[in-house]
């Protein structure tokens, strides 16, 4: 008789030591109290109460339990969970200790449930301690769960993804027969020799390896969950014979089958796995679980409603939106990016104008001519002539079209770095001639920044990051000290792991940077077997979290910089992702503005302006790309959340989860606030230029409206005149005006006109009389909307 199979099951366990150990079923461990050990290969972690970890397939773990450990060991089928998801290469990347993410808190909340099931003994309860363990694996692969075999990065194109799948459908079909490498490269027209380091490239093994790794999984599954003998489940699982079988599963097992079987068979009976709780571990369990519950129903009802003393208030830190990416320098000389820039600067109030590019070989530097900076200067001029300040990276950054993360086309041949002569004599030249056409006390103002190039190296020995920085930090500080010079523009979440040993490097060195500078956009990357591998993150609040972390890391290593900045950041580097034109944009820039008031110094967003990813593919009136501006001039929902973020006053009377309250202290109050609603795992899976506008709708977990209720305490008695500025699906939303014109192409002129006008925050007027000291507003506000309020006591004499 088979074994019961179920997709996840729970186990209590206590302070037992387990030793060094794999298996193929991943496994989540929970701490409820006490302190738990996990050594998984070189590294380690100390698990507390309310951590939690995933081990995953077949890593080598052991186990320390501290004397009053308390915590659940969930154990996820594979073999049901790769057939659910229609892949055998699982990776997850969960583990509270080294990680932050708002989902933790969600998949914590659904594991003390399925505690608190375990204790009913109705029918009831068991049906719904299913459900709640398929809740749980839903929020692991929604947002912890990488797909190795579908999100390795840098796949080239589309056709190199098209031809895995092809290899890996043929291997999934045929592992059972006798297959070899010629047969699969007859069916695709290729050589046996380039077949096999196409596979080696993309697959990070050998076609004889990805085979093996094939048949044992399924030979696995079959030697845990059946009764047939070693050399039966060898030739079903198309091995030649079982001693092939038997070394295959040695050089992954280190050992025979039939041991890993009797020790697996072992480990899983039930009346030894199972720890018995003690009546005193019961009460606890139940008592912190309840704890938990009671705490979670409070934030809920509270977060909904605001009260806030208006008498009480602190100067605004910033809010640190006050830089822009414009692009590549010299785009500024089109005349319709200058007169969109304008119309930025304007209504937005940014400060910054971040560009890159400056010293191009096209535009300014000749090897055999010398040095022209005429463009230059006209690029710089418009941009001082109109209020900008400016943020000049120096390095070179290659002018890329971006699909999605993996596919990209690149609109020229990319250039080589100049050598580090040429670089020193150009640097030169320039900080020379920018000093004396605008003056040291000019440029103490801008902003100088380099970012690392992988053609740098900057974690390697031999890496020539450094050398080149310190060229531009010596020659700008020999003009002015007061000059701000940093870098390197790490991407938070994919090279976290070696900003470490980066930050140790540069802490040594003569010289360090004013500022350090990142890039934020929601994807993770994680580091398995020496390959990396990236997926989507839907973290609500990724960049408060990554920010964190990165924080945490500057302190570990001692690395401390007077400002930390945000070089580029946005939820997506795609150019053809909907969501970008959506409510969704602007309600994530409001969140997040909010969300960062105060803990960084400087944030530019990603990107201003559509025209600098135009594409012959720019047929429609919105095409998905990050600008906060259309081709033809249409405002998106993004740049109104920032026109809304400029009119917030300087002091701060109240921050929390959807709203900034501020205030001038003379009877003028200003709210920005925001539903933004969290994407879904559909989103995670999803290409990012294959989102259909007319399925927007399936990319966020709900469609909840949000009530909020102010409370203003302590205000001036009298008449207060209350304007409302929003934008939702119903108003203001270009993206929705256009959906109404059924996506029309082509549109006529007054056609163009009457969604330029279309697309503005619709605005509500009242007036209020206080007569106790106390305003109260309500507002509900609909899916991804953003909403200003501003009050405005009335004088009458």
């Amino acid at each position: 008789m088979e074994n019961e199979r179920k997709l996840m099951q729970f186990h209590f366990i206590k302070n037992d030591e387990i030793s060094t150990h794999y298996h193929q079923n991943p496994e989540l461990f929970y701490v409820l109290k006490g302190t738990l050990e996990v050594q998984i290969d070189d590294a380690s972690f100390v698990l507390k109460h309310g951590d939690m970890i995933v081990i995953n397939a077949n890593k080598r773990h052991k186990m320390i339990g501290s004397e009053e450990l308390l915590g659940a060991r969930f154990e996820i089928d594979f073999h049901l969970l790769a057939e659910e998801l229609g892949t055998l290469q699982l990776l997850f990347w969960c583990n509270t200790v080294a990680d932050r993410n708002e989902a933790y808190r969600d998949l914590r909340k659904t594991l003390d449930k399925i505690l608190e099931r375990h204790f009913e003994r109705e029918q009831k309860g068991a049906l719904h301690l299913n459900a709640l363990c398929y809740e749980a694996l839903y929020i692991l692969t929604s947002n912890f769960l990488v797909k190795a075999d579908d999100s390795r990065l840098h796949m080239e194109d589309s056709q190199d993804r098209i031809r895995i799948q092809q290899i890996q459908n043929y291997i999934q079909a045929n592992y059972q027969s006798q297959i070899s490498l010629n047969d699969l490269a007859d069916r695709l027209y290729l050589s046996n020799a380039y077949l096999s380091k196409y596979v080696k490239k993309h697959l990070g093994m050998t076609f004889m390896e990805y085979l093996n790794n094939v048949r044992l999984f399924h030979a696995v599954d079959e030697l845990l969950y059946t009764k047939k003998n070693i050399t039966r489940i060898a030739l079903d699982n198309g091995f030649p014979t079982s001693a092939a079988f038997t070394k295959a599963f040695r050089e992954v097992y280190r050992e025979a089958p039939s041991e890993y079987r009797k020790k697996m068979q072992k480990e899983e009976n039930p009346g030894e796995t199972q720890t018995e709780l003690a009546e005193s571990e019961r009460t606890q369990i139940i008592e912190y679980l309840n704890y938990r519950e009671q705490k979670q129903e409070v934030a809920a009802k509270e977060g909904r409603v605001c009260r806030m003393d208006v008498t009480k208030y602190e100067k605004m830190r910033g809010i640190a939106s006050r830089a822009i990416c414009v692009g590549d320098a010299y785009t500024i000389l089109q005349s319709e990016v200058q007169e969109q820039l304008r119309e930025i600067k304007r209504k937005t109030g940014f400060r910054y104008a971040r560009i890159w590019n400056i010293l191009s070989r096209e535009e300014c530097f000749d090897g055999q001519d010398g040095y022209n900076f005429r463009k230059l200067d006209l690029v710089l001029d418009f941009l001082l002539e109109n209020g900008w300040t400016p943020y000049l990276e120096l390095g070179h950054k290659p002018t890329l079209f971006m699909y999605t993360p993996e596919r990209s086309v690149r609109e020229m041949e990319e250039q080589g770095m100049y050598t580090y002569d040429t670089f020193q004599g150009i640097i030169r030249a320039l900080c020379v001639h920018l000093a004396n056409r605008y003056g040291a006390e000019e440029l103490e103002r801008w902003y100088f920044e380099y970012w690392n190039d992988p053609k740098h190296r900057i974690a390697e020995e031999d890496g020539t990051y450094f050398p080149y920085f310190e060229v531009i930090y010596r020659t700008l500080k020999s003009i002015s000290p007061e000059i701000r010079v940093g870098g390197a523009g790490f991407i938070l979440g994919f090279e976290t792991l070696w900003c470490k040993d980066v930050f140790l490097k540069w802490k040594e060195r003569e010289i360090q940077p004013d500022f350090l500078s990142f890039c934020s956009y929601q994807y993770i990357a994680i580091y398995e077997n020496g390959k990396r591998y990236g997926r989507k993150s839907i973290d609500s609040s990724y960049m408060r979290n990554q920010v964190a972390i990165m924080k945490d890391m500057m302190k570990s290593t001692g690395f401390d910089v007077p400002e930390f900045h945000i070089d580029e950041w946005n939820f997506t580097i795609s150019n053809r992702n909907l969501l970008n034109d959506s409510c969704e944009q602007g309600a994530y820039i409001v969140k997040n503005c909010i969300d960062m008031a105060g803990d960084i110094d400087l944030m530019a967003y990603w990107h201003a302006l559509d025209v600098y990813s135009e594409y012959y593919d720019t047929d429609m009136i919105l095409n998905g790309d990050s600008g906060l501006i259309s081709r033809d001039g249409v405002a998106k929902p993004s740049y109104y959340a920032f026109v809304f973020l400029n009119k917030l006053l300087p002091n701060v009377i109240a921050k929390e989860e959807n709203l900034l309250a501020t205030t001038n202290g003379k009877g003028r109050y200003v709210i920005a606030c925001h539903n933004f609603k969290r994407l879904s795992s559909q989103y995670v899976f999803t290409e990012e230029d294959q989102i259909k506008v007319e399925d927007l709708n399936n990319y966020t977990e709900d469609s909840e409206p949000l009530k909020l209720k102010f409370v203003l305490d302590h205000v001036r008695n009298g008449s207060y005149l209350v304007k409302c500025f929003y934008i939702n699906r119903e108003n203001g939303s270009a993206q929705d005006i256009w959906k109404r014109m059924e996506y029309a192409k082509g549109l006529a002129k007054d056609e163009m006109e009457y969604l330029k006008r279309s697309a503005s925050p619709r605005v509500e007027m009242k007036n209020i009389v206080v007569d106790q000291e106390k305003l109260k507003l309500e507002y509900v506000l609909l899916e991804q909307e953003i909403r200003l309020l501003d009050i405005q006591y009335r004088y009458d004499f």
